[in-house]
């Protein structure tokens, strides 16, 4: 057996798992190439965004009033909700060219457009993570102290808002190469969500004739179950439900996974719902 036989033969062997692993990592590579190989500083850049998020709320916050909010240092509580807003906010965003910015990558069998959306979703999670890993402890030596309350809680909270993420994320995959609009639309859409999601405020807060209109956003929820989880003491209002944002997650990713289902072809073949 010659050597270009052999090689046949290992890719012959291969089972789709290890190749679309293979695929996405490969994808990721590239991806982490593009989004920080073109900065002169590099890896510097992630941390930037959620921290000038944090320092513009933090400052105002201070010209307002003095204090924790519901226990908790400001600073360490709009870390708590900017974070996890800005991974939701940037993977549908990305989303929408997720296609179109790789089409030479689809000249290749084995690469889909599920592959681009896992790598780059992955990759965002990894930023966000890798940022919440290191911001924290930092707050924490600089006196803003918490505690941990429930790391298993947290771990929950964290697996639903990621399948909610991802399955929105899926759709908007599918949604960017149909409608060109959308790249303009969904970014100002999405904008109000900063707003309404609990970012810089509890529920608790909120008169209660208007609490039921804001939690049937399911990032408040996520946010509100996610400081419950991660800082003791933090009381979320009756309104807030585990349950609810299991449904969301479920129902988002199951509409992504069949939309992509039904236009994974198309999208890359045809560009247009015909």
């Amino acid at each position: 057996m010659n050597t270009e036989e052999a090689k046949g033969e290992t890719i012959r062997r291969q089972s789709p798992w290890q190749i679309q692993r293979a695929v996405v990592f490969g994808v990721f590579n590239r991806e982490l190439a593009n989004r920080f190989g073109r900065f002169s500083l590099g890896y510097i850049w992630a941390p930037l965004e959620p921290l000038l998020y944090i320092t513009v709320l933090s400052v105002i916050r201070t010209q307002l009033a003095s204090g924790p909010i519901a226990g908790i240092h400001p600073v360490v509580f709009f870390a708590s909700g900017v974070l996890p807003f800005i991974l939701f906010q940037i993977v549908q965003v990305t989303s929408l060219s997720c296609v179109e910015s790789n089409t030479g990558l689809f000249n290749y069998q084995r690469v889909k457009p599920a592959d681009i959306f896992a790598a780059r979703f992955l990759l965002e999670v990894l930023i966000i993570l890798t940022v919440a890993l290191l911001l924290f402890p930092c707050l924490y030596f600089f006196g803003m102290e918490f505690v941990l309350n429930d790391f298993l809680y947290l771990l929950v909270v964290s697996v639903l808002f990621l399948m909610f993420v991802a399955g929105l994320g899926l759709i908007c995959t599918v949604m960017g190469p149909f409608w060109n609009e959308s790249k303009k639309i969904l970014p100002n859409f999405i904008r109000p969500f900063f707003f309404i999601s609990g970012i810089f405020f509890p529920l608790s807060d909120i008169p209660p004739e208007m609490r039921e209109r804001l939690t049937w956003n399911p990032l408040l929820h996520a946010l509100e179950l996610f400081r419950h989880a991660a800082f003791e003491g933090y009381q979320v209002s009756p309104e807030v439900s585990l349950n609810f944002l299991f449904w969301s997650a479920l129902l988002s990713l199951t509409t992504g996974l069949v939309v992509y289902r039904l236009c994974r072809v198309k999208i890359v073949t045809s560009g247009t719902i015909k």
